[in-house]
């Protein structure tokens, strides 16, 4: 048998980001840790610290909040500050049931030195977009959540001795 090397594998042979983010929120029995807005076009994490310990771990591997608000930056996800959407997060390709724009999303290597400051007056207004071009309604996912991925801490890992 060959050993598994994801650098070989295409890039839709692993689960990006994104897709495994939209596959959270379809998902109705997560929504009180993690939901779209109604107008589909930014999500927001109702809950963090159940959304870090119930739901993050079954999708991704166990974390701290900082880490996922970071993949969400390098994602290119940008994070709403003023208005009833404050604190959503959105992305111009992440969309509700539109999985095949999600999948076009890069992951954005390059470290900048300065963040740029959130301009609120900049801010997309949603529910006016969603007035004019509604997104489809959520198809819910009804299979059970996957078991939380385990990965063994540090001190777990074995050390073997080359000297009996």
């Amino acid at each position: 048998s060959v050993p598994f090397n994801p650098a070989k594998c295409s890039p839709r042979a692993i689960k990006a980001f994104p897709t495994r983010l939209m596959d959270i929120l379809c998902r109705l029995d997560v929504s009180d840790s993690i939901s779209w807005l109604p107008h589909g076009r930014s999500f927001i994490v109702r809950d963090v610290e159940s959304f870090m310990r119930e739901v993050y771990p079954r999708f991704f591997k166990p974390g701290k909040y900082r880490s996922f608000q970071r993949q969400l930056n390098l994602w290119g996800f940008k994070r709403i500050t003023k208005g009833i959407d404050r604190g959503s997060y959105y992305h111009q390709l992440f969309l509700r049931g539109m999985l095949n724009l999600a999948k076009r999303m890069f992951l954005n290597k390059e470290k900048k030195g300065v963040r740029s400051s959130p301009n609120p007056e900049e801010e997309p207004d949603f529910y006016a977009l969603a007035a004019l071009r509604p997104l489809p309604e959520l198809e819910p996912a009804y299979s059970p959540l996957p078991p939380k991925q385990s990965f063994p801490a540090y001190n777990e890992w074995r050390v073997f001795s080359l000297n009996p």
